[in-house]
């Protein structure tokens, strides 16, 4: 990490120095994390404790409407932290998520735990979206990149030890510590944010407009580059939030219920490592190219995992569909970012609503073609390659329209 200090950084106008932010913003944005995975092992008990039955609610809308509140949230808090700032705005998100998260741990039935889980998404929209501000406020191009995919490596922590957590936790009490061991995150993220500088610039304050949303709606999907990006990024989150869903169903068929955290852990090793080798490669060879490689790879290995499904009667062998899942989702979560990032890069100007607008669409949109795929998913796992095999061509066809340019990063609307 020693070269990435030592790159442009008179641009970090967070005030500490970089290895430090991205432990920063990685633990923030792992207060997302922990609301999902934690809670991933305690889905039978909560099925049990709220006598959920089958062809009745699932246990899975809890993910599906955590994401999409996510994505609603999204819309308001851009805009408050292009008013008030970044700071500022991030505390009193950090302090909804504790209050959300306090609700769903407290809820006496499904449907108020189902309100809880959308007030939590709605307000853990805000460190995910004031994150992405700051990043942008502080860094630009390949160097924005970098940084977003170390902050995931680091961000990977949590899923590779969540579940175990999880688990651990239902050893000594209900399904409700694990909501509330999200709940005391949150309040150690505020804590150690409180060294993050303000970094919106005040010739950059803008007043609290909600129509100014409108606007940089219509800035996003008018520009060319800004759209597609985007639509590639929501193609990635619709082909990965299946996994985050559906991997405890898809490892009951496989008989290894009693496995998943250890499994679920191993995977996101896979995903950190690819992250730390994202930023190596993005170094070398720049952003554009990097990302249309992992999306070319992930064709081919969604094409691969969808013909051992289909020769197997959709339960291929456990070691290869566990690798074969591996290998997708590491690469959707090195990619995304990258996406991400190409997709910012034209909104410096209007960074905090415009992630908002880019936010909500790749959440929302995400979350309903994941909900598609969970819908799929019964006894076996074919759905979920179909839809990652669907998806990740949707993206291909997103970016192949455009080209870099002159930097290795950048691109533009050929």
């Amino acid at each position: 990490m020693a070269s990435l200090e030592s790159s442009s950084e008179s641009r970090a106008a967070h005030g500490v120095g970089r290895a430090e932010f991205i432990c920063i913003a990685s633990l923030i944005t792992a207060t997302i994390a922990m609301s999902i995975d934690a809670v991933l092992p305690a889905f039978d008990e909560i099925e049990d404790d709220f006598g959920l039955v089958e062809g009745g609610l699932s246990v899975t809308l809890t993910i599906t409407v955590f994401f999409a509140a996510i994505g609603i949230g999204t819309l308001f808090w851009g805009p408050i932290a292009d008013r008030f700032g970044r700071r500022p705005t991030m505390f009193v998100a950090l302090g909804a998520v504790f209050a959300g998260a306090i609700v769903s741990s407290l809820a006496p039935t499904f449907e108020i735990f189902l309100l809880g889980r959308v007030l939590w998404g709605m307000a853990a929209a805000g460190p995910r979206t004031i994150v992405m501000a700051i990043t942008r406020d502080s860094y630009e191009g390949d160097d924005m990149a970098r940084i977003m995919s170390l902050s995931l490596a680091v961000f990977l922590i949590v899923p590779i030890l969540a579940p175990g957590l999880g688990e651990l936790l239902l050893l000594f009490g209900s399904w409700r510590f694990t909501t509330l061991a999200a709940a005391a995150l949150s309040v150690v993220a505020a804590l150690w944010f409180t060294r993050i500088s303000e970094t919106l610039d005040p010739d950059d304050v803008l007043p609290l407009e909600f129509g100014r949303v409108g606007r940089a709606a219509k800035a996003v999907v008018s520009n060319r580059r800004t759209a597609l990006f985007t639509l590639a990024t929501m193609m990635f989150y619709g082909s990965f939030f299946p996994w985050l869903s559906s991997s405890p169903a898809m490892f009951d068929t496989y008989g290894r219920e009693t496995q998943f955290a250890l499994f679920f852990g191993g995977n996101a090793i896979v995903m950190a490592i690819v992250a730390i080798s994202v930023e190596r490669l993005v170094r070398r060879f720049g952003t554009y190219a990097v990302a249309r490689a992992q999306i070319i790879i992930l064709i081919g290995t969604a094409s691969m995992y969808v013909a051992f499904a289909l020769a197997s009667d959709g339960v291929p062998g456990f070691w290869v569909w566990f690798v074969l899942v591996s290998v997708l989702t590491g690469l959707n979560a090195g990619g995304s970012p990258l996406l991400q990032t190409m997709a910012m890069e034209p909104m410096g100007a209007i960074a905090g609503t415009a992630s908002s607008v880019t936010g909500a669409i790749v959440l929302l949109g995400g979350s309903i073609l994941g909900w598609v795929v969970d819908q799929a998913i019964d006894d076996t796992v074919t759905a979920f390659g179909v839809g990652f095999l669907g998806y990740t061509l949707v993206a291909l066809l997103a970016t192949v329209t455009l080209r870099p340019t002159g930097d290795a990063g950048r691109t533009e609307a050929a």
